[in-house]
């Protein structure tokens, strides 16, 4: 009887294909970078790929838990007699220096990076502005990313020369909550993302950053055939993790408390929330013989139909402005031009 019952009860679970952690190939000799990777979804990105033997780094600003987390997984594989490895690196992607200083630090210490997770970001938070002048969301979520993805693709072009072809890719963690995005959003400039706005939208402009990322991405720097590096963004599904107490942060006790009990009656568990992230990062079933069906698109599951995100996800001029501030914006901040 037990076999042919569901191994889950979560409602959001139930109603979403899944990419399980024993689909997930062997990565011995792959080496993976995760951001937000001490906790949630990131957590359960690198603990079955540091499994299946390969290299993680994971990456959180929070010491404490990161060097838990690196802890934990290298006990559990080393139990299971895997031949993978974690190590923490700790940043605060609020800042964006150190975001660059990191990602160089990862290029002068590693000699290929297989899989990029942008997992990492700020959930339904109020409003804030961050030392170098910024609204934390589009930061952290948006623009830290953008440097650490155009630092990093140089190695990864190269490991896609030797790598396995279309294995070497690039995943977005972004959400429908991109639906929640302003209408009159277009990345415009540095005042416009500085507006004080409610936290869904501030959320949700990010999540449309992330769709967007993926596809100006693809359009600007993933050209290569012979080689393909793949970005992809994903949606995990409604997750039952501790981001979601920016719920309670934004909107109070009543209707905030309220949400965070939804998400916990009816969300996925962590692990399960990873699988869209990891079946981008992994599965097989995206090769060689069908990667350009992936490249650039968002999915809302595995497995999922593509295209179906919103008119201004679609949108190429949005595309381009939101390229185009993240470069402006980080040249200004670094005084360097990361592309």
């Amino acid at each position: 009887m037990s076999s042919i019952l569901p191994d889950t009860m979560r409602p959001a679970t139930l109603l979403s294909r899944r990419f399980r952690f024993d689909q997930i190939p062997d990565l011995t000799g792959r080496v993976a970078v995760i951001t937000g990777a001490s906790a949630g979804i990131g957590y359960y990105n690198a603990l079955p790929l540091a499994r299946q033997n390969a290299k993680v780094v994971i990456v959180s600003a929070n010491e404490e838990k990161g060097k838990q987390a690196e802890a934990e997984i290298n006990e559990d594989i080393k139990q299971k007699g895997s031949q993978g490895s974690v190590k923490w690196y700790g940043v605060n992607l609020a800042d964006l220096k150190a975001v660059d200083r990191f990602a160089k630090t990862l290029l002068s210490e590693l000699n290929r990076i297989d899989i990029l997770i942008c997992n990492a970001g700020i959930g339904q938070a109020p409003f804030g502005i961050t030392d170098d002048g910024l609204e934390r969301h589009f930061e952290v979520n948006n623009l830290s990313h953008f440097v650490i993805v155009n630092r990093l693709l140089p190695l990864m072009k190269k490991t896609a020369e030797v790598a396995p072809p279309a294995t070497v890719r690039i995943v977005f963690q972004s959400s429908e909550m991109h639906r929640f995005a302003p209408s009159d959003v277009k990345f415009a400039s540095k005042d416009e993302i500085n507006q004080d706005r409610d936290g869904v939208q501030l959320y949700g402009r990010t999540k449309l950053g992330n769709i967007l990322h993926g596809k100006q991405l693809a359009k600007r720097k993933l050209t290569n055939q012979t080689h393909p590096v793949l970005a992809i963004s994903v949606h995990p599904g409604m997750v039952d993790t501790e981001v979601q107490g920016a719920w309670t942060e934004s909107y109070g006790q009543v209707f905030g408390k309220a949400m965070e009990i939804l998400n916990a009656k009816l969300g996925k568990t962590a692990p399960e929330g990873a699988e869209a992230s990891l079946w981008a990062a992994v599965s097989t079933d995206i090769n060689i013989e069908n990667w350009q069906e992936y490249q650039g698109r968002y999915f809302s599951e595995p497995y999922g139909k593509p295209d179906t995100e919103t008119d201004q996800a679609k949108d190429e001029a949005i595309g381009d402005s939101f390229w185009e501030l993240c470069s402006k914006l980080s040249r200004e901040i670094l005084g360097d031009d990361v592309e």
